[in-house]
């Protein structure tokens, strides 16, 4: 009488091989995470550079409409429409006696930092 043995060709994975592709998957999750994280961060930055240009060029367009500028510096917020965000006005003399030089600071605080947007613009008298 013969024995036969057969030989399987159906093996599975190993307890090793399958803790090793767990743990390059999680590698993964993890950076992908710190990626969705990083995005959310870099959206907020952009809306709020957004918003705060706008209310610059408004601030600007309101010294406009004002009239030629005397020389000043001021500054305040915008009260509850947007929260957060303050503002600088810098008038100074240029070399020419008819002319100014205007400049808009915003600024507003996000994630325990301070940024700001700062436009400058020049005004001559029309007299």
């Amino acid at each position: 009488m013969q024995i036969i043995r057969e030989k399987r060709t159906d093996r599975g994975f190993t307890l090793l091989e399958v803790m090793i592709s767990i743990a390059i998957i999680a590698i993964a999750f993890v950076v992908l995470l710190g990626l969705r994280n990083n995005d959310i961060a870099i959206n907020e930055y952009s809306r709020n550079l957004t918003m705060a240009s706008i209310l610059a060029q408004r601030k600007i367009s309101d010294i406009e409409l004002g009239g030629f500028p005397d020389l000043s510096e001021t500054g305040g917020d915008f009260g509850q429409e947007p929260p957060g965000f303050r503002w600088t006005e810098i008038v100074s003399p240029t070399p020419f006696d008819f002319a100014r030089e205007i400049r808009v600071k915003v600024s507003w605080k996000s994630g325990g930092r301070e940024d700001d947007v700062e436009f400058i613009t020049y005004m001559a008298n029309e007299q």
